[in-house]
Parts: structure tokens; sequence; C-alpha cells
């Protein structure tokens, strides 16, 4: 495959702005996915690459608040780029944008970082140091994403493999399952959010909607799916510790009280240790379903959830018939 642009090209660029490996990474083995001028290509016209010192610089420059009687340069501090080349007219404007934060979106499935909006810019004539770059601006979504975890906010070489692998959901007539869909959205949302009592209603949604099939008794659905599910993938969830995440869910949805004050369902210190085991536990679901069709279909409908995940439901009590 070609790996190099002969003439200017009209490409959109997506920064991921965060500190790269550290020592123990390194010891360990870990590289971030793309170094120096190397290139990771995904499809023919998308791939990631570090951008030289002055294209990174531009395109933050381009995308940050140019300010008033201050300087608006900056140092180049992004680690690498998404990239997509755009190879046909577009219908409508910034069209080509959709399909690359799709990937990006998707590779928070392989590995959560916290790749956003803020440094998406359109590249004119990309391989030409006089070209015209554009912000580009979303409106209605978060531009950020808010992590719990960020001491490897950064994907890996071995990431990039698993990320190869998704690049087949990307066409707009490739249809997830409703049900894995729905939560896949919820999971982005959930990343999008930075309060933690945003994220707990946004993932506990998820585990809903791949696992309800009945009105009732959706705590029970809830507590006795999920824990199948934290079985499968080896996640450490307890009885007690999912009637909690529902309880917080439930009161939180309701606004009968923020999380700081449901301490008298969990101690205010377990809140992120239980909300990182649940949405670990959602990430790892979403991943396999896509990456497994068979698994998928586990959540094609009610039939394939109950028949997979069963709940022992409670047996309706018979009405006395009078005299």
């Amino acid at each position: 495959m070609d790996t190099k642009i002969n003439e200017p090209q009209t490409c959109y660029a997506i920064l991921h702005i965060s500190n790269g490996p550290g020592a123990k990474d390194m010891q360990d083995g870990l590289r971030v996915i793309v170094e120096d001028s190397g290139r990771f290509h995904l499809t023919e016209n998308i791939w990631m690459e570090r951008f030289d010192r002055d294209l990174g610089q531009r395109i933050q420059t381009s995308c940050e608040p140019p300010h008033f009687n201050m300087s608006s340069a900056v140092y180049d501090r992004h680690l690498y780029a998404f990239v997509k080349r755009v190879t046909e007219p577009q219908k409508s404007k910034y069209e080509g944008m959709s399909e690359l934060a799709g990937l990006v979106a998707f590779s928070r499935l392989v590995h959560p970082t916290s790749t956003g909006d803020r440094y998406c810019a359109r590249i004119f004539r990309y391989g030409d140091n006089n070209s015209p770059i554009e912000c580009v601006r979303f409106f209605g979504v978060s531009p950020d994403v808010s992590l719990i975890d960020a001491r490897r906010d950064w994907l890996s070489a071995r990431h990039g493999q698993t990320l190869l692998k998704l690049v087949s959901w990307l066409p707009k007539d490739k249809k997830m399952h409703d049900r894995i869909h729905h939560a896949y959205w919820n999971h982005e949302s959930a990343l999008r959010s930075y309060y933690l009592d945003v994220k707990w209603t946004f993932v506990v949604s998820a585990f809903e909607a791949l696992l309800n099939t009945r009105d009732k008794y959706v705590a029970l659905q809830f507590r006795e799916r999920v824990g199948q599910l934290a079985k499968h993938f080896n996640v450490d969830l307890t009885e007690a510790e999912l009637k909690a995440a529902y309880n917080l869910r439930s009161q939180l949805v309701h606004a009968q009280n923020f999380l700081f004050g449901l301490n008298n369902v969990l101690p205010q210190s377990e809140h992120v240790p239980l909300y990182t085991k649940l949405e670990s536990l959602l990430r790892s679901t979403l991943l396999t379903c896509l990456l497994e069709g068979t698994f998928g279909d586990h959540f094609r409908d009610n039939s394939s959830v109950d028949s997979r995940w069963p709940v022992n439901f409670p047996v309706p009590k018979k009405c006395k018939k009078g005299p």
C-alpha cells in the first residue's frame, strides 16, 4: 500500500494531546502506536501518524482561541493524529470528518483515551507547508473526553492491531444490533461526561439497553445479567456491588440526591472503584460484540438475551377464587 501522498490533497485530522509512555511503560515494552515520522494505516485513506512540529503547532494554533492582545503561539503538544484523506467531493460540510470521529470512538473500546473534538481540523493542501488550516467545530456534544484513569492515555502498537479489526464497522451500511448500538452510544456519552453522577447513569443505562427484556424486575435483570457478564469476563463484581450500583443509578436518575450524598448506599471511597469496574466490563462486552459475531448475536433480541443470560423471575402468585 502506498504510504505517501504525491501531491497536496485535502485531509481531516484529529490530534491526540497527551503525554506519551513513561519510563515504566518503556521498560514493559509498551510503545505508542506511531512514533516520529512513521504511519499506521487503518484503511487506504485513513491512517495515524505523528506530524512534524510545525504542522502540529499550526493545527493547535488554528483550534485554540486567538485571545486579544496576547500571543496565541503554542508549542507542539500532540502525541499523534488520526488522519483521513478526502478522495471525492463532499455532499455536506465536514462530511469526511464523521468517519474519522467514528474511528476514534471505536478506538475507545480498545483502550480509553481522551482524544476529543477540540483539535479537529481540515488541512486544505496536506503536504504543503503554506496550506490553509481550518478548525472544525462541533456543537451539541462535549468536545472533551474525561477519563477516570488517565495514566496511559494513548494507544499502543498492540491496541492498533485490535483497532484494525474494528475498521469493518465504519461503513454506514454496516449495522450493529440495536441493543449493541444503544449501549455503544451510552458508553461514548459516559466518556464525554465530566461528572461521575452522569457517567454512572449512562453506563448503567448501557447495560439495560443490552440486557433488559421485560418492563418489570429491571433491577433484578441488571443484577443477575451483569453478574453473568462479569463472570464471563472475569471481572470481580459482587452481588452487593451490583445491588448498590443499580440503587445509586435509580436515586441519581430520579434526582433524589447527588452522588456525594449517597454514602448510605455506598461509601464515597468506593464510588470510583465500582464505577471503574462497571465501565471496564461494558467496554469488554461491546468490544467482544463487535469482534465476535456469535457473541454479539446473544444481544440480537429479547429471546436471544433470555436464552443466553437467563434470569429467575418470580412466579406470579395465583389469585384466590371467591366463594
